[in-house]
């Protein structure tokens, strides 16, 4: 058998070259099995001889880094697939596969902006060619509820005009269709009119792109949002997926149904929708107390 690093390579490059997955998953993936190989190094285990008692140790050794359980679950996940690659290869056999269970995470509801804080963060945009651009990105993604990974990755040949609409390529290059509401549409256009006008953006293929034509970073775009809300005084720690959470929160309190507001995130399942009703009756419990005449 050849040494885990090597393998560790070999199932990366089928991750990317195979399976076309994300540069960012695959990178996270990479992390997830260095923290594996780090625990067979350190306590002189093999790859092949890893069995339950040794998932338990390798467990309490994230623990003990500090890991939250999120990580933790994240980790164990990759180190499945992993050792499932390893066995569809033949490299190992599957009954000596090691039994690895996750263990269960306390999820944590996604803070969100109230409708009113989303319209101070917008209204906090103001002036200068670079802030024309600015809006024209939180207004899409606060819109379409985009990831900011979406944002940046948005090409000019993407959007149709005529339907108001944009293909998004999402996570493990699944695709599909958001629209532009009237606000996210006119700061686009708006935006498109001044970009036109800059000789160094006119041969970048996508829509946002900095002072140098270049496609703007995912690190840009959440600089960019920190600033906004610390310009806002929300009291919440706001992050770009912040802006996410809040579509599909407002779209939930607005009656939409849930599979709807699925397909607009481009959520693979329904299950990882779902953690947005237990926030949209946070919103009704509110209510209820607001309005019934006993309470």
């Amino acid at each position: 058998m050849k040494e885990p690093k090597e393998l560790k390579d070999y199932f990366l490059q089928h991750l990317q070259v195979e399976r076309n997955l994300s540069r960012n998953t695959v990178a996270a993936y990479s992390e997830d099995l260095k923290k594996l190989l780090n625990f067979l190094h350190v306590n002189n285990y093999r790859l092949a001889g890893l069995d339950s008692e040794k998932i338990i140790s390798f467990i309490l050794f994230l623990k003990k880094q500090g890991l939250s359980s999120s990580t933790i679950v994240r980790t164990l996940s990759s180190v499945r697939n992993f050792y499932k690659f390893l066995a569809g290869q033949g490299i190992m056999k599957t009954d000596s596969l090691p039994l690895i269970e996750s263990p269960k995470v306390h999820r944590t509801l996604p803070e969100v902006l109230n409708k009113d804080e989303v319209n101070l963060l917008i209204k906090n945009i103001t002036g200068t060619r670079d802030n024309i651009r600015n809006l024209a990105m939180i207004e899409l993604i606060y819109g379409a509820g985009l990831r900011v990974s979406e944002a940046s990755g948005i090409r000019i040949a993407d959007i149709n005009f005529e339907k108001n609409s944009i293909r998004i390529t999402g996570k493990g290059s699944r695709e599909r269709i958001v629209f532009m509401n009237r606000n996210s549409l006119a700061a686009t256009q708006r935006y498109l009119e001044a970009r036109n006008k800059m000789k160094k953006a006119a041969a970048s293929p996508y829509l946002f792109v900095n002072n140098r034509g270049g496609k703007i970073s995912r690190q840009s775009i959440w600089k960019l949002i920190k600033k906004l809300n610390a310009l806002s005084y929300t009291g919440k720690n706001v992050y770009p997926h912040t802006l996410r959470h809040s579509f599909a929160t407002h779209l939930l309190e607005g009656g939409l149904d849930l599979r709807i507001v699925q397909e607009l995130l481009g959520h693979k399942t329904l299950a990882t929708t779902e953690i947005y009703t237990h926030i949209d009756k946070k919103h009704i419990k509110s209510l209820y107390k607001k309005f019934h005449p006993r309470t």
